[in-house]
């Protein structure tokens, strides 16, 4: 017996309310944490409240994921001696 399973396109469900009691919550919330420290408080918190759905989510994430890997690789750099001997 053969058992066929529907897949839900990945953005099928944008227009969905974020679940409050949810892994994406939480993950937003380190999300604004780490916004907060880059951009400050005010600009954080007024992109942060935008977010109703499930899409309005996927694009904060997507914002700022870039800037987050980004500020990660200049750290890492400044607490190693800069690009010495470094490829990525």
């Amino acid at each position: 017996m053969t058992t066929t399973r529907t897949t839900i396109p990945p953005h099928a469900r944008e227009h969905e309310p974020v679940p409050e009691a949810s892994s994406l919550v939480g993950f937003l919330h380190v999300l604004r944490k780490a916004h907060k420290e880059l951009a400050g408080e005010a600009v954080a918190h007024e992109r942060f409240k935008r977010i109703a759905t499930r899409g309005d989510a996927r694009r904060y994430i997507d914002e700022l994921m870039p800037q987050l890997i980004e500020e990660r690789k200049k750290r890492h750099r400044h607490r190693h001696g800069g690009a010495r001997g470094h490829t990525g």
